[in-house]
């Protein structure tokens, strides 16, 4: 079941640098300045002269922690992107400081959904998502637990699916996200041969076991089934 949340969205704004200790940072204008923190540099000496945030807000609450996406625009001040950076802070209420606990940095051109967290029966579970021109999607999974997220292993599920088709038919790996709402995902079948798709898919219920998605069950069904 999707957690519906009522959130405020944040003009984009031009940022000075701001230097945190460690991944921690004043929570004060988290939402609207970019902060140099884990893997992110930006300013005079850095890669990246100039960063902006193109997106801030608050998301969730989890175990009184409440949880922040920034989405950073990494670039030469010219209104470009050279990289893009997704953020996830976390604070305890009134207090004034903030955890940098999850980031992806991407190419300039990728465009982010929001964070996705969902409840299931294996825990609250969080998805990150990056679009690409070429509609390509990379997706980063983690699960809440004793107060942290923990990564989920997205990719070592395709092993196990290719094993349950029939002989001569493949998969597309980046073809192929969990989806942890539903807990199931769907791929297009390919001819191993390189003849290309065919009119088949394969529908998989997933669960989550090791901190791993793994198969529960496979159907194959015709793509207007």
């Amino acid at each position: 079941m999707r957690i519906a949340y009522a959130f405020l969205l944040l003009a984009a704004v031009v940022s000075s640098p701001v230097y945190a200790a460690g991944d921690v940072t004043k929570f004060e204008g988290v939402q609207v300045h970019c902060v140099q923190v884990g893997k992110v540099k930006f300013g005079a000496n850095a890669k990246w002269p100039d960063c902006s945030v193109t997106k801030g807000r608050w998301f969730a609450t989890l175990d009184f922690i409440d949880m922040y996406q920034a989405q950073y625009c990494l670039g030469k001040g010219d209104g470009a992107c050279g990289e893009r950076a997704l953020l996830v802070f976390g604070n305890r209420a009134y207090t004034p400081n903030a955890k940098m606990i999850l980031q992806r940095i991407d190419p300039g051109a990728a465009k982010y959904d929001d964070p996705l967290l969902v409840q299931t029966k294996y825990g609250d579970i969080l998805t990150l998502s990056a679009h690409f021109p070429d509609e390509t999607v990379s997706k980063t999974y983690y699960r809440w637990h004793s107060g942290r997220w923990i990564p989920v292993d997205a990719r070592g599920w395709l092993r196990d699916l290719t094993r349950q088709l029939p002989k001569g038919e493949t998969i597309k790996a980046d073809e192929a996200w969990p989806d942890a709402d539903s807990m199931s995902a769907q791929a297009t079948l390919y001819s191993a041969g390189g003849s290309g798709a065919s009119d088949r898919v394969a529908k998989v219920e997933l669960g989550v076991a090791n901190d791993r998605f793994i198969v529960k069950k496979v159907a194959l069904a015709h793509k207007a089934d």
